[in-house]
Parts: C-alpha cells; structure tokens; sequence
C-alpha cells in the first residue's frame, strides 16, 4: 500500500487532522498568528474578571 507524500510516519493523528482541516479551510498563518493575539488576550480579560468576582465575593 502507497502511503500519501502529505503525512508523515511520526506526524500524531491530531496533527494529520489539523493540517487536513487547515487545507479545506484555506489557513494562512497570517490569520492563525491574529488570532493567537486575540486568544490570549481574550484569556488576560477572562482572568482579570473572574479576579474581579473572586475578590468581590470574598
């Protein structure tokens, strides 16, 4: 059987997957590296709130 030149032998089962969804979706790392900013920002914002109820409850 001819394995496929795009997957690796060591390459995990979540890694072939995400670089088969990433070739469907058209990713560009551009787009991947935007949105990383905005994750971790959105995750600065998420702990600041839960800080706020955390002392607010206290």
């Amino acid at each position: 059987m001819n394995k496929s030149s795009n997957t690796t032998p060591n390459a995990s089962p979540l890694s072939r997957l995400m670089k088969k969804g990433q070739s469907k979706t058209g990713y560009k790392s551009t787009s991947g590296n935007l949105l990383m900013q905005m994750s971790e920002n959105d995750h600065k914002r998420i702990a600041k709130l839960i800080a706020n109820w955390l002392e607010r409850d206290k």
